[in-house]
């Protein structure tokens, strides 16, 4: 199957002290075989969306599969953030209290010798808590040329509109702005592990050439996904991310092997090699950010969460004035809704060669009993997020509507997971 060329391949941007191209084939030596930590983001402008807000996606694969959802204080902003669990030194995607959210891709071919400071998930955690906007950002990365050990794609949004991805090494970067039409005429910017400064200024983003590099499979199906979504009926909506693109299974071409995800089941196969799909046998979480327009209250900014594998999960809301995070999130030590989702997807997957299959003859009934209650969160979501964008937000009735769906969702998952042993 043949990939047509969404018109975001001609993407570009202003290169800011260009990374040398010539460390890519020498960093690719080094690191071999594919690594764990890996993943497929979207930036999207608010131009492309139907309520004009900016969205943020991100699938997190790493060897951390304990995932959890942290409240950062102690910074110039309050934040809310995904980490390691037990770890909150460093953050994966993460949104604070000026609306200002960002996550990352790992972009193998920007890592630089020599380089010290910090490294990708500090950088993000020191920059959700010091930066309001786009520009804040990007004036923190000027700053720090030279004096952090980043290697990756970081896309951001904020509460004044931007909608940026920023490929990053240690000591340069290269703004790609999601609302410059010349930049991404639909819209949107998406990367997976590899970055467009590394491949040269001639670089087409032809499927050929993609095709060539580590990621490029899930970099060529996310953005097919991201031009299925514009030309839907609802468009790119946080429904359309969390439940088409967060779980997305594609075969090495491309092609999708069920969609939407509840229905069409009649031809997947028994057995899944997950290894290349955007919802993979490495992913440990997900998160979809909904921005806000300027002038709105930036409190409104919500970032759905998707602790463990995003197929065997549920989408929590999650906002930085929320006076606590809910239990179910944020345990003593690791989070139980991510822990129980983890036990869930143990059961669906069976050990081959060293490697783990998907077992997808309970995805129906699973996708049956997630889908809907997801949809109906996402629905009472919206309804009182129309009433804090007109009258303001009320961090104790956030927290409550947190709480309530992060009980939803766990009491879920623990159905599912209980079902699955007997």
């Amino acid at each position: 199957m043949m990939f047509l060329l969404p018109r975001a391949y001609c993407q570009r941007g202003p290169l800011v002290s260009p990374v040398r191209a010539v460390l890519c084939l020498g960093i690719a030596l080094l690191l071999g075989t594919p690594m764990a930590a890996a993943c497929t983001t979207a930036v999207i402008s608010g131009r492309a969306t139907p309520d004009g807000r900016p969205l943020l996606w991100k699938n997190r694969d790493a060897p951390n599969v304990d995932n959890e959802v942290m409240l950062l204080t102690g910074g110039r902003y309050r934040a809310t953030a995904v980490v390691n669990a037990g770890s909150p030194v460093a953050i994966w995607m993460g949104v604070n209290e000026q609306g200002f959210c960002i996550e990352n891709s790992l972009s193998r071919d920007l890592t630089e010798r020599g380089v010290k400071g910090k490294g990708n998930g500090g950088f993000m955690r020191q920059a959700l808590l010091t930066c309001a906007t786009v520009e804040d950002f990007e004036e923190l990365l000027r700053s720090t040329n030279g004096r952090r050990s980043t290697n990756a794609n970081f896309g951001v949004i904020d509460a004044q509109g931007g909608a940026v991805l920023f490929e990053t090494s240690g000591s340069e970067f290269r703004r790609f702005d999601a609302n410059d039409p010349l930049v991404a005429p639909d819209g949107y910017v998406v990367r997976s592990n590899f970055s467009a400064t590394a491949q040269g200024e001639g670089f087409d983003f032809s499927p050929s050439a993609v095709g060539e590099l580590y990621s490029g499979g899930r970099y060529l199906r996310g953005c097919r996904l991201m031009d299925e979504g514009l030309a839907s009926e609802s468009g790119l909506t946080v429904r359309y991310l969390l439940q088409e693109c967060c779980r997305d299974l594609a075969d090495a071409d491309g092609k999708p092997l069920f969609g939407p995800p509840a229905n069409h089941f009649d031809s997947l196969p028994r057995e899944i090699d997950t290894a290349s799909t955007i919802s993979r046998r490495t992913s440990v979480s997900a998160a979809v950010f909904h921005g806000v327009r300027p002038g709105e209250d930036p409190r409104c900014t919500t970032m759905w969460v998707l602790l463990g594998e995003p197929l065997f999960s549920l989408a929590v809301p999650c906002w930085a004035s929320v006076e606590g995070v809910a239990e179910e999130l944020d345990g003593e030590e690791v989070s139980p809704l991510c822990s129980t989702v983890r036990e869930l997807r143990q059961v669906n997957y069976r050990s081959v060669g060293g490697d783990e299959h998907l077992l997808s003859h309970a995805l129906p009934a699973i996708l049956a009993e997630t889908l809907p209650v997801e949809h109906e969160l996402i629905e009472l979501a919206e309804s009182r997020l129309r009433h804090w964008r007109a009258h303001g937000a009320e961090a104790v009735e956030m927290t409550r509507l947190h709480r309530q769906a992060s009980a939803a969702a766990m009491e879920v998952v623990e159905g599912l997971q209980q079902a699955s042993v007997e």
